[in-house]
């Protein structure tokens, strides 16, 4: 019997350690999959599609997912600073984003290609201002 004794001990010592190395590896796993979605919210944050600014959100993002058309907006601009995003859009309406989540690393280009695309649609008034001018 005193050897019983002992492989019960033995058996309860392994399966104490077999769940304890189980739960660090979910853990580490659960910590990875953290990591990632952080990362696709940092690249996923803002995308700029032909059709407008699409902002994704974290939380909830298949009900708070907001797409801002390019033919609403007036005007955006990216702060001097580069913490927000300042949607001007048709009607008076402003759109403030903050920044904080896309990458230092990233927000030249994020500046350069909304003001470029800001740019373009002011070519086209710029050339039907000048086209209604001799007109007149």
């Amino acid at each position: 019997m005193w050897w019983s004794n002992t492989a019960l001990k033995g058996q309860a010592i392994n399966e104490v350690s077999i769940r304890f190395i189980i739960t660090i590896i979910l853990f580490c796993l659960s910590l990875i999959c953290i990591w990632v979605a952080v990362n696709c919210v940092r690249h996923a944050f803002i995308i700029l599609t032909p059709l407008g600014i699409e902002l994704f959100p974290f939380w909830l993002p298949s009900k708070n997912l907001q797409v801002i058309y390019w033919t609403e907006i007036d005007n955006a601009i990216v702060t001097e600073d580069m913490k927000t995003l300042e949607i001007q859009c048709q009607g008076g309406g402003k759109v403030f984003v903050a920044l904080a989540p896309i990458t230092v690393d990233r927000l030249p280009y994020l500046k350069r290609a909304i003001e470029g695309r800001m740019d373009q649609a002011k070519e086209p008034k710029d050339k039907k201002e000048e086209s209604e001018d001799p007109q007149q």
